[in-house]
């Protein structure tokens, strides 16, 4: 077991008298070029980051915002983490009465507001287009995962109105509280990619079994009607992603 070793030792030290120079610099030498080319022709890029924003496209008026870092195991399968920021936008006011007195929802409350997290894992397909140098790539990209939901609000504030004229001052607020909360939901999202050396740029489409009015879903207001939200449906979107790969 010892005479490679030796064979290789009398090799080194016959070659570092040829060039003179000390053996311990030589075989530093030599194992910083291993090593570096093997870093080279191994580059795995195996990070990314990367920030989604989108529109809802069935739910009233709504947006999106996720940033995300996944860690692809495998040139063709990743797993990651993103956070959901979503939130309605422009949405009136609703009133209802209370106790004789007019009422309406409290501006910080009149859209819907989530955050959600959402781990998944990440299927890529072969390259469907590349650049000779491969600097450039175009490939379709498939992320399953499910979503932890948490809302803004879990009810709903009310403020009573007592008016003067065509002057209204606020009396006192009514909070009414929602029952059945749903929090867990799968999400999919599937996207085209190209990219630019370590930049991508990504577009898609995403569905989700999310329940958007959960948070106020069953909510009894004064009077004993629950407040109105739309039915049930999947929540889907459309999106634009910018990544980077590290």
């Amino acid at each position: 077991m010892k005479r490679p070793w030796r064979k290789l030792n009398y090799m080194l030290l016959n070659l570092s008298k040829r060039m003179r120079v000390p053996r311990t610099i030589l075989i530093a030498l030599i194992l910083s070029v291993f090593l570096s080319g093997y870093a080279e022709s191994n580059e795995s890029r195996m990070w990314q980051v990367s920030l989604t924003g989108g529109l809802y496209i069935n739910n009233e008026q709504a947006w999106q915002l996720e940033p995300s870092v996944s860690w692809h195991l495998h040139k063709y399968i990743g797993i990651g983490m993103g956070i959901e920021f979503t939130s309605q936008y422009n949405q009136p006011s609703r009133t209802t009465v209370i106790d004789g007195h007019e009422a309406e929802l409290v501006n910080n409350e009149r859209n819907v507001v989530w955050i959600i997290f959402k781990p998944y894992v990440t299927f890529k397909s072969p390259a469907v287009w590349k650049s000779a140098d491969e600097y450039m790539r175009l490939w379709f990209q498939a992320d399953p995962g499910i979503s932890l939901a948490c809302p803004f609000r879990n009810s709903l504030t009310y403020e009573m109105k007592e008016f003067q004229g065509a002057v209204s001052n606020t009396v006192d607020y009514r909070r009414f509280s929602n029952k059945d909360l749903q929090w867990f939901y799968w999400n999919a999202r599937a996207s085209v990619n190209f990219a630019i050396d370590r930049f991508i740029i990504g577009a898609g489409y995403s569905i989700s079994n999310l329940d958007y009015y959960s948070g106020r879903r069953n909510v009894t207001l004064a009077n004993g009607q629950k407040f109105y939200v739309p039915k049930k449906e999947l929540s889907q979107s459309i999106f634009l992603s910018l990544g980077y790969t590290f």
